[in-house]
Formats: C-alpha cells, structure tokens, sequence
C-alpha cells in the first residue's frame, strides 16, 4: 500500500481550508492520480457520462461492463469502479452506501440479484448495488470502472523517480493549480503542501476555531506520512544511488510524525469536551503544526538531493 500511495500521490498531499474547517481530502482520487494509473498497469476502460454521444445505448453498454466485471472476477481480479451507489443508497442515510463516494472495488457478483459486491474506503462493511444503477449519483452522470489487464511496460525506476518528482510539486503547490484552486489575491484556495500547514496555523488564531475537523485532518496526515515515510525506505533498494538521501528524508518523516501524534490528541480531546480552545492550547498546536512542517520541509529537501543524485547516474 506504501508504494501504491507513494505512486500515485496520496503519500505526499495534504491540503486544507482557509478557516481549518471542512474539507475531504479526496481531489486525488478523482482527478489527478488518474494520471498515474497508465504509470502502474493496463487497463480496459468502460466510461461514459451525462451528454456522451458516443454511446447509443448506456444500459447495454453497462451490460457489457458488467460481463467484462464477471471476467475479471473469475481471474481472481478487483475492478475499480467509480462512486459505485445508486441514488437510493445516496438519499438513504441509513444504508451503508450512502458514504461511498469517488472510488471503490467490486470485490464480487451475484448471477441472481444481478448485483456488485463493493468494498469502498469510506464504507465500513461490504454491501451490494445492482450492476445497472451505478453511475447516476453526481452530477456528471459518470460511469466509470477500470479493469486491470497487465502490469505497465514503463521501467519501475521511471515510475518511481517521477513519483518522487511528483512529491517535490505536492509540497511546493505546483502539481495541479486552475481557476477552481486559485483566489483574487493569488493565493490557493485549498492550500496544499508547505502551505496547508501554514494555513492551518493560521486558522488557530481564532478564538472559535472549529477543531471537530482538525481531528480528520490530522488523522489523514498521520496516515499520508506513514505511507510516505515507508515508500522512502522501500525506495532505497529499488533506487540504490540514492539510498541516503531517502533514508534520511524517511527520518525527517518519522520525525514529523512524533509531531503529528500529540496534535491529533489535543484536537481530539477538545473535541470530545465540547468545548473552545483555550489560548495556551491554540498555541501548543500552533507550535506542533510547525514542528510538522519544518519536518516535512526537510523530508522534501531529502528527496531532492536523492533526485539530484539519480540524475547524475
């Protein structure tokens, strides 16, 4: 899972709201990792969305997905499947796929409902839709499974050197800026990278800071840096020339975890209590948040001196 997520990016995003409220930290799973599938296998594709006019016939085109589905299943093989809900389970609170947005697997079927098995990570437990019904639950109308065929013929140390290109352009802010990410005065409107933990900072200056969020946040740091610091230790014996740089900034990682762990406890506490935070506890987490960053400062400066070092091979 470490090179999975180091790959294809999550290791190394962060991201945050101006106000340190509400935010998902799911951009990656539809949008830009996306273009790191290529990177890692073949697959065939069955996508379409609301307005497509090359599909004449979505339900028998959703048919042959299906038995494409089937194919892949008996092979032993997952499909990725996107949003898979119908807009029942979206509407019923209660049902277990009501949370399963972006992407999920269909793990198996059932010949007599016509139903996927889908295993989500939003989604505590597996549940079944009917085959038919994904594929209407946002507002694009996007029906989208993926279907693994082979491994990529891209040379593994490419793949990785450019996902460690790709963790320098996180950090910086310079993997993915449009209209949709950018404000009046420039800055980001869901900073990322180094700027998230600043905006973060920044955010605990008000007095009725909402910390309830911060608890997510902080939970899918940890797990990004974890991920991040073991891809840099797999690394050194898939990218040996420069096995010191990645240990180090496997080190600086780690660090920034020790940083992470006391955050996620006061957030969670004070979110438990019910209560504002108090002035000396804002502070103590301010200082916390820097520690992280300039840890993760380091860990980033780590990975380019390791590219420097394969560039010079």
């Amino acid at each position: 899972m470490a090179g999975l997520q180091g790959v294809m990016g999550h290791a190394f995003q962060f991201q945050m709201a101006p106000d340190g409220g509400s935010h998902m930290h799911d951009n990656l799973d539809w949008s830009i990792a996306l273009e790191a599938i290529p990177q890692i296998g073949t697959f065939t594709s069955f996508e379409t969305h609301k307005g497509d006019e090359d599909i004449d016939d979505l339900w028998a085109y959703k048919g042959e997905a299906r038995d494409a589905v089937r194919q892949s299943l008996a092979r032993g093989l997952p499909v990725l499947v996107w949003q898979p809900m119908s807009r029942e389970q979206q509407a019923d609170k209660n049902h277990p796929g009501h949370t399963a947005y972006c992407w999920g697997l269909v793990v198996g079927y059932d010949e007599a409902d016509e139903e996927y098995t889908i295993r989500h990570p939003f989604v505590q437990q597996t549940y079944t839709v009917r085959y038919d019904s994904i594929g209407h639950s946002d507002g694009h109308e996007w029906f989208h499974l993926k279907i693994w065929e082979g491994d990529s013929a891209a040379p593994a140390e490419e793949i990785h050197r450019e996902a460690l290109r790709h963790a320098v352009e996180f950090a910086k802010g310079t993997r993915f800026s449009d209209e949709n990410w950018i404000r009046a005065d420039g800055r980001q409107v869901r900073p990322y990278g180094f700027a998230a933990y600043e905006t973060w900072h920044e955010a605990l200056d008000a007095p009725d800071v909402e910390v309830h969020h911060s608890v997510y946040h902080t939970r899918m740091l940890r797990d990004r840096r974890q991920a991040a610091a073991a891809y840099m230790r797999e690394l050194v014996d898939i990218l040996p020339a420069a096995a010191g740089p990645l240990e180090a900034a496997a080190a600086h990682y780690d660090r920034e975890l020790e940083a992470v762990g006391p955050l996620f406890a006061l957030f969670d506490a004070a979110a438990h209590a019910g209560r504002p935070m108090e002035g000396s506890e804002r502070a103590e987490l301010q200082r916390l948040i820097s520690v992280a960053l300039e840890a993760d400062r380091a860990a980033v400066a780590q990975i380019e001196v390791a590219l420097a070092q394969l560039q010079a091979q």
